[in-house]
């Protein structure tokens, strides 16, 4: 007899498809047609896949043949984790799956946000040819200091990277990385006042905690190194948008590569996707195909291992 997974996430076709061809035997797939799911479907369900959107208590409390929420990412800030106890429902969560897609994806950001690919990009497409028009406030890589904000996976995958480029490797993180991680990057621990006046872009890879909340407001900004470029690939609520308008707008900051974003979908008013030099992703950085398989196939695998073995990251 089959076991019912509900999926409660996006609905755009491209992935679902992937979804439900990744589907094991003796299970079957619950798609809610409006998003929210009915209280037949929850009726059925034994398991919760999530990819987006929220898991409440008051859907645990549904689904009476409920044995395990898995989220899709590495944060748990969409499922009641409380109720889920309560209910002894157990909850797992997915780390690593797409750090390699984000730190691509950082590193995208920072090289076109340091050579203004979008401005000269437009100008082409208006008809007119300005090699030089972003001179003078263009740099390379190369020897410059790269800032990372949180040394976890992601953060360690960018240090690689922004290493190879040959630039100068400063992170802050509550914890210092093990001594072989920073040699192998040359990666220096550094508090973050002055991680953001020394470096000449930098990367936010923090969770959105009530510690990280807000952890780059005015104060940070106006400390950051003139012309310098910020990227945010994690959460929005960790950098506050006004106070980077601001910087933007009066010139002292560069750049700034921005992927996620206060409110999703974003307006195409806000006033931030019209502030200079900033390159705008639709919260898709961790986006690829490759990771969307990795992801629905190591979810589904332990939904697998909840018939009988220890869960991954439980």
């Amino acid at each position: 007899m089959s076991e019912y997974i509900l999926w409660i996430g996006e609905s755009d076709e491209s992935v679902l498809a992937i979804l439900r061809s990744e589907i094991p035997g003796g299970f079957e797939l619950l798609i809610p047609e409006s998003g929210t799911p009915t209280q037949a479907e929850l009726r059925k369900t034994t398991y919760i896949l999530n990819g987006s959107g929220r898991v409440s208590g008051e859907h645990m409390r549904m689904a009476p043949n409920l044995r395990m929420v898995q989220r899709l990412g590495a944060g748990l800030d969409g499922v009641d984790v409380d109720t889920a106890r309560e209910l002894g429902i157990d909850v797992a969560n997915l780390t690593a799956m797409n750090s390699a897609a984000v730190a691509e994806h950082t590193l995208l950001l920072a090289l076109a946000s340091a050579r203004h690919l979008c401005a000269l990009h437009g100008d082409m497409t208006d008809g007119r040819w300005s090699p030089n028009d972003q001179l003078s406030q263009t740099f390379e890589l190369d020897g410059r200091t790269f800032g990372i904000v949180g040394f976890g996976n992601i953060g360690r995958e960018v240090a690689r990277r922004a290493h190879a480029f040959g630039m100068n490797i400063r992170y802050f993180d509550p914890r210092r990385a093990p001594a072989e991680v920073e040699a192998a990057t040359g990666a220096v621990h550094t508090p973050l006042h002055e991680l953001l006046t020394q470096s000449d872009v930098v990367s936010i890879h923090v969770p959105l905690t009530p510690q990280t909340s807000l952890l780059i407001s005015d104060e940070e900004l106006a400390s950051m190194k003139p012309g310098s470029i910020l990227v945010n690939v994690s959460r929005a609520g960790i950098v506050d948008e006004a106070a980077l308008l601001k910087h933007l707008e009066s010139g002292h900051l560069g750049a700034a590569g921005v992927d996620v974003w206060a409110q999703e979908p974003v307006s195409p008013s806000d006033p931030l996707l019209a502030a200079p030099n900033v390159i705008a992703t639709p919260h898709v950085a961790a986006q690829t195909r490759d990771t969307v398989v990795r992801c629905f196939r190591a979810a589904l695998s332990n939904i697998e291992r909840s018939r009988g073995e220890a869960l991954s990251h439980a």
